[in-house]
């Protein structure tokens, strides 16, 4: 009877460990976001405000998206910390979509990026840091929080996390302003931005609607990974829709994230739920 005790107790300290928020991947996370936080706070913007002039050099199309979303004479935002609520994902193609809980924070000085999602596979929790810090770009997933699925470093990770903050931008307009960004007009719907940061440069189209606001963004420069085993470059696309005001701002209320595959979309990630807070400090988190 005592065996049974002992793996009785064992079992449930080994629950209440895997039920506890944590972990090495999320310390590690808060470490990098520390870092830039400590970074980009020297080097914080002096202009306060979103002003006709200061965004006069920007492509038409841009300001509107600035105008629309309520952000002219509000604060020039250092950085943002973005929730997506009832999101789905998918690991590869083919796989069954997984509910997640998916944050990341994003700055304007630097492009640096830091996203953590949790999850669960087979009742088992699953983790995972998608991050590019000072043009180091990096994803790790961790299973049970202890066992490592996989890490991918390298200049494909670099490029991918680089294009992603730049799609990002849709909701942290002040990137768009940055003087590692550049912009071409494509047509009377298109822009096109090239952002390079560390001798790594990438390119991405946004697609505006008829009122100005930014519906879609693509680009032929993200390398998908496959979980570590390797990565090609694949069109990647990412839809904005069902703008709304939120927090004194209008923004897209759902986001979907796409790889165009040969065989059809591949849309692993899904949210309809978006929550954004600018300037933030590591107290927050």
């Amino acid at each position: 009877m005592l065996w049974i005790a002992i793996v009785l107790i064992a079992l449930a300290i080994i629950v209440m460990y895997l039920a506890i928020p944590g972990g090495r991947l999320w310390k590690q996370y808060l470490t990098d976001v520390k870092s830039s936080l400590t970074e980009t706070n020297r080097q914080r913007s002096i202009q306060s405000i979103f002003t006709e002039d200061y965004v006069a050099e920007l492509p038409t199309l841009l300001r509107q998206h600035i105008i629309n979303g309520g952000y002219m004479g509000k604060p020039f935002m250092d950085n943002m910390l973005i929730y997506f609520h009832n999101t789905k994902f998918r690991m590869s193609a083919g796989k069954k979509p997984i509910k997640i809980k998916f944050m990341q924070v994003n700055f304007a000085n630097r492009p640096d990026r830091h996203a953590f999602l949790t999850g669960r596979i087979a009742g088992i929790p699953l983790q995972a840091k998608d991050s590019v810090l000072d043009g180091f770009g990096s994803m790790t997933g961790v299973l049970a929080k202890q066992f490592q699925l996989f890490r991918s470093t390298g200049a494909e990770m670099d490029q991918g996390q680089l294009i992603t903050a730049l799609a990002d931008a849709v909701y942290m307009p002040s990137l768009f302003l940055q003087e590692y960004v550049s912009w071409t007009v494509v047509d009377s719907c298109t822009v096109e931005g090239e952002i390079s940061w560390k001798g790594v440069t990438a390119k991405g189209r946004f697609t505006f609607d008829n009122n100005g606001n930014i519906i879609r963004f693509d680009t032929n420069d993200r390398y998908m990974d496959e979980n570590g085993k390797g990565s090609s470059l694949v069109p990647w696309y990412v839809t904005y829709s069902d703008y709304k005001e939120q927090n004194g701002y209008f923004q897209p209320g759902s986001v979907s994230v796409n790889w165009m595959l040969p065989d059809g979309d591949d849309t692993y990630f899904v949210s309809d739920h978006i929550d954004v807070q600018y300037s933030i400090d590591e107290a927050i988190l």
